[in-house]
């Protein structure tokens, strides 16, 4: 019959694997970490605050400045660990350095992106698993991370490690500097959870099971499951 157009079948998004067992061990095990980091690190800065201004008792976690510094030291070594493999996986592992890493070809998607983001533009950029504004901020974390434990160490050990108090002015100084990196690892956090609303339910499971949408944009440099399969290692 003419003037009818066939319609064609809706195929549904394959799954694959996307998240590796030790990102997702090491995802949540972060998202732990950094819980009672936050809420240990306030209970620490209510007993000499730096500013003009306290966190509420009901957020804070130790109950007094000796109960929050265990607190605190307990996730600081969880996170330095985790942080540890996180970083020698994805550094070592093709799945790391294709899908996480921050490389010289994303740096012509971080303009587009930002523009999306800022809804400037309407359509979503072409991106793999990640794009290139989510791995120049995961290839960023670490470097913060580091400032974290570094201002940290100089904070808890001022006459051991004088020489990194030194590197951040002073003791007062670091005491600054530690609190807004991890003022800019809780709004990450917190700009984290508002991304993975808006990309739906799947997205958060996939964090549980590993398997989710297979997704590889027009200007993709992630090869899929079965390309690097059969990729010759290097």
């Amino acid at each position: 019959m003419t003037g009818l157009v066939e319609s064609k079948p809706v195929v549904p998004l394959k799954k694959e694997r996307i998240h590796p067992l030790v990102i997702r061990l090491t995802h949540w095990m972060n998202f732990a970490a950094l819980i009672i980091m936050v809420g240990s690190g306030m209970q620490i800065y209510n007993a000499s605050p730096i500013f003009a201004f306290e966190f509420p008792s009901w957020i804070t976690l130790g109950g007094w400045l000796q109960g929050g510094r265990q607190w605190h030291f307990f996730a600081m070594w969880l996170f330095a660990l985790n942080g540890a493999i996180w970083v020698g996986y994805n550094v070592f592992s093709r799945h790391g350095r294709y899908t996480t890493l921050f490389r010289p070809q994303d740096i012509h998607g971080v303009l587009p992106m930002i523009k999306y983001y800022l809804r400037l533009i309407r359509h979503h950029p072409p991106s793999g698993k990640y794009n290139a504004l989510q791995k120049l901020t995961y290839t960023s974390l670490p470097l913060l991370g580091l400032m974290i434990l570094l201002s940290g160490m100089s904070i808890y050990w001022p006459v051991q490690f004088q020489w990194i108090t030194s590197v951040f002015g002073n003791y007062d100084t670091a005491r600054i500097w530690h609190f807004l990196a991890m003022a800019a690892i809780v709004i990450f956090f917190l700009g984290h959870l508002v991304m993975v609303a808006i990309a739906g339910w799947d997205n958060l499971l996939s964090m549980f099971t590993g398997r989710g949408a297979a997704h590889h944009g027009e200007h993709d440099t992630t090869p899929s499951q079965h390309e690097r399969a059969n990729a010759s290692p290097h």
